[in-house]
């Protein structure tokens, strides 16, 4: 069976360092998938406003494949591309992926099914040419309705590393994951020089919030280094 064209939708908003990560992940491990880089702002909305005007602008070209990428992600095996093709080239699947790593269930499962998460999510192109609409409604995140309306899903439920979700084949051990997703990668990114020392003195004197952020950040570092070791390897 032929190989079939894909691209990537990346939507980024000042991410830069996860973004090459992301790119550099796709480069080692699945060249043959073409990035389309798009740049947008914070927020599930502003991310599915991005994703409309690619789509309306047909800025995926001839790609048979579209796949939601988020900066936060790294593709960690060449077998992750081989699998996006075998369940939608070979088995009539229109969308696969994997399901949010973190919130309640109400984000989870619709109507006793579970969504797949717009982080790493392959679909067919007629899918998505056809998919009403990638909006999130204040529950659902973006890109619910795919799952809605394809026919047919795979979704692949998350190992974790601490606050990183890993995704494997059948949850399958003994071969590397096909990627890992940071989730909270862009929120909590550092917001420069001052805000950050005033961020350490606020948790030095007892602040709640400004230790979770600076504990999601210190994540965040473990995720970059770590990510570009696999890249590397």
């Amino acid at each position: 069976m032929r190989e079939m064209k894909a691209a990537a939708l990346i939507v980024e908003h000042d991410t830069p360092d996860l973004l090459a990560l992301c790119l550099a992940s796709l480069q080692r491990f699945a060249p043959a998938v073409r990035p389309v880089v798009v740049r947008g702002y914070e927020g599930a909305e502003a991310h599915a406003v991005e994703i409309e005007a690619a789509r309306r602008h047909q800025k995926l070209g001839d790609a048979e494949i579209v796949i939601l990428l988020d900066t936060d992600v790294v593709i960690w095996s060449p077998r992750w591309i081989m699998w996006v093709e075998y369940w939608l080239g070979r088995h009539g699947l229109e969308a696969i992926g994997g399901m949010r790593h973190r919130g309640d269930i109400s984000q989870i499962l619709l109507n006793g099914q579970l969504i797949l998460h717009a982080h790493c999510l392959a679909m067919t192109r007629n899918l998505f040419e056809r998919v009403r609409s990638f909006t999130a409604n204040g529950v659902l995140d973006t890109a619910w309705h795919v799952t809605q309306e394809a026919k047919g899903t795979l979704v692949l439920k998350p190992d974790f590393d601490g606050r990183v979700g890993i995704y494997r084949e059948n949850r399958d051990l003994s071969r590397a994951p096909l990627w890992a997703h940071l989730g909270r990668g862009t929120s909590f990114r550092p917001r420069g020089p001052w805000r950050e020392r005033a961020r350490r003195r606020a948790a030095r004197r007892g602040s709640a919030r400004a230790q979770k952020i600076l504990s999601y950040q210190q994540d965040r570092a473990a995720f970059l280094r770590i990510g570009w070791e696999i890249v590397g390897a």
